[in-house]
């Protein structure tokens, strides 16, 4: 099996940075000097994904144009003698080969609509990538947790993949945490259970929405019905019902997990990629000193 298509979600309004998210789509703040969604495509493309579906707010077209060739700025740059300064940028646009869905203010809500919309792009694919536009696994390096993650999964034999972080007992209340089963070298989802009472999570994994699945999740999205209380179509149901079904392997990732959308969280990737970044890092730790 060759895993080669992806879909990132990034449709939502970022109500957690407001009001910076009202005209910069979160996905979009920086992180250093490159957009968040930038770390998750550059994880892609080194695990080697060949086909990214960016699923869009069709209010919202930063995205499409980061990830589009602009011949204006290489103009103004020739004509301005700062050619050098193209090269950051020179390749975005061939990294792989995008695709942009829009996701209208009529299509229902939820983090199952994306997969929902971009069908036509991986129905005939044995399994596919679904991941989210503002957070990421940081690897330094070459290295991909994209990559393992596709590795761990082939090797399973397992029909999904759910990816979890470890969290503090204190805090799993606030996430959908998962219940699973060992077999072997592997761990299976059972059930995930949302935002648990304190002391009634079933594990301390929690997950974080990077998912692999395949064509056995089209019955279940034609059949699945609306969260009666948000109204939304969540993937998590999706995995659930899968689960029940086949093997959905919990993957636990070696790098480090950074949530960028909401602002503390934005703010650790900023300092811990700034980290990697000598020539960045002194001046900061210089900053900190003094203040």
């Amino acid at each position: 099996m060759k895993i080669k298509k992806a879909i990132i979600a990034c449709a939502g309004f970022g109500t957690r940075f407001l009001p910076i998210t009202k005209t910069i789509q979160k996905e979009m703040l920086p992180v250093l000097e490159r957009p968040l969604i930038d770390y998750v495509v550059e994880d892609c493309v080194k695990a080697g994904i060949e086909e990214i579906i960016f699923v869009i707010s069709e209010h919202n077209y930063q995205i499409l144009h980061f990830y589009r060739e602009n011949k204006r700025l290489h103009e103004y740059l020739e004509k301005n003698k700062k050619l050098d300064l193209y090269g950051a940028i020179s390749k975005l646009h061939n990294k792989a080969t995008f695709h942009f869905v829009k996701q209208k203010d009529s299509d229902p809500y939820g983090t199952a609509m994306p997969v929902i919309l971009a069908k036509d792009y991986v129905k005939d694919e044995e399994a596919f990538l679904v991941l989210m536009g503002d957070d990421f696994i940081y690897q330094a390096g070459e290295k991909s947790e994209i990559a393992m993650m596709i590795e761990a999964f082939e090797n399973s034999f397992a029909k999904g993949l759910i990816t979890c972080v470890e969290k503090p007992t204190e805090l799993l209340n606030k996430y959908g945490v998962v219940k699973s089963r060992t077999e072997g070298n592997f761990q299976f989802m059972e059930e995930i259970v949302e935002k648990p009472e304190l002391g009634k999570a079933p594990s301390n994994l929690a997950n974080i929405s990077k998912y692999i699945v395949g064509q056995e999740i089209w019955p279940i999205l034609e059949k699945q019905t609306v969260d009666p209380k948000s109204g939304e179509l969540y993937i998590t149901d999706t995995i659930q019902a899968l689960a029940r079904m086949k093997n959905v392997l919990v993957y636990t990732p070696q790098g480090e997990y950074f949530d960028g959308g909401y602002p503390l969280g934005w703010l650790a990737a900023n300092l811990r990629i700034a980290k990697d970044r000598p020539e960045i890092w002194s001046q900061i730790k210089d900053f900190v000193n003094k203040n």
